[in-house]
């Protein structure tokens, strides 16, 4: 078996690389409430999976997922999504406040054990 962390990377895909940042990040209490597709926001149903919300997301090539947290204070966040280049680059921005980005990277960290050095 292959350990290269180029070889892991590729295997796993936008899609499920991001079906597992989600689920990362709702363990850390933070839940998505919106899509950007392009044009317009939209609410995100809370009945929705992860899946679910990434294959709409997947409908554009530039989209936005927005998040919210609440715990003893309401907190938001965004990422931005590219699609097209290799997965890890997937999520090309995000909101900088409120432990966001943390959580992010660090949910990044569980799919590709070697984010942020590629």
């Amino acid at each position: 078996m292959n350990t290269d962390s180029t070889s892991a990377t590729h295997a796993i895909s936008e899609y499920s690389g991001l079906v597992a940042v989600l689920a990362d990040l709702q363990l850390q209490g933070w839940h998505s409430t919106s899509l950007w597709d392009g044009e317009q926001w939209f609410s995100i149903p809370t009945t929705w999976s992860d899946d679910e919300i990434v294959e709409r997301a997947a409908y554009t090539e530039l989209g936005n997922l927005r998040f919210s947290q609440q715990s003893d204070s309401f907190s938001e966040g965004v990422v931005q999504l590219v699609r097209g280049n290799c997965p890890i680059e997937l999520i090309a921005d995000m909101t900088m406040a409120n432990g966001f980005d943390e959580a992010v990277e660090r949910a990044q960290r569980t799919v590709w054990s070697d984010y942020p050095k590629m």
